[in-house]
């Protein structure tokens, strides 16, 4: 008996066959609560560092309006598709840690900020969106250049 053009038997040896390779393959269940882990990144270190650092240094809330027009960076979350920042007044530091907490309050736009950081930073910094995008790959514009001191500062931070 034939079946669209293949043998009874070569069609059940077929099925067969991708029976024991489909049974060869696993899968593992996470379950319904499935997390992903987040990574934790020292918040003062960023505050302290990374925030005046990088972010504010290198203009990456307002851009430079010489460059990149008015509004169009990372403030702007219509300009952005990721990291969006907010502005806020500077932390005051001392030893890499804030001496207040007042501007650090949930919700707020220092804490905003490390949030979307976070997201976009890993422990293997030269993978990381914080550092790849602005060094020219995937970003409008060359922000820094990959050898620019603000990566070890980025180092530092991926290991607190």
């Amino acid at each position: 008996m034939r079946l669209g053009g293949l043998s009874f038997r070569k069609t059940h040896v077929l099925r067969l066959v991708s029976a024991v390779a489909l049974s060869a393959c696993s899968t593992v269940d996470p379950g319904p609560n499935f997390v992903v882990p987040d990574e934790q990144f020292d918040a003062d270190f960023f505050f302290c560092r990374v925030e005046p650092e990088l972010l504010v240094a290198k203009k990456c809330g307002p851009g430079d309006p010489s460059v990149d027009g008015s509004n169009s960076c990372h403030f702007n979350s219509a300009a952005v598709s990721g990291m969006t920042l907010r502005d806020h007044a500077p932390i005051t530091c001392a030893n890499d840690h804030p001496t207040s907490r007042a501007l650090l309050n949930s919700g707020g736009a220092a804490q905003a900020n490390l949030q979307s950081a976070t997201l976009e930073m890993s422990r293997d910094v030269t993978t990381a969106p914080i550092f790849v995008r602005p060094t020219g790959q995937n970003h409008p514009r060359q922000i820094f250049a990959p050898n620019d001191p603000v990566l070890d500062v980025l180092r530092e931070w991926a290991q607190r």
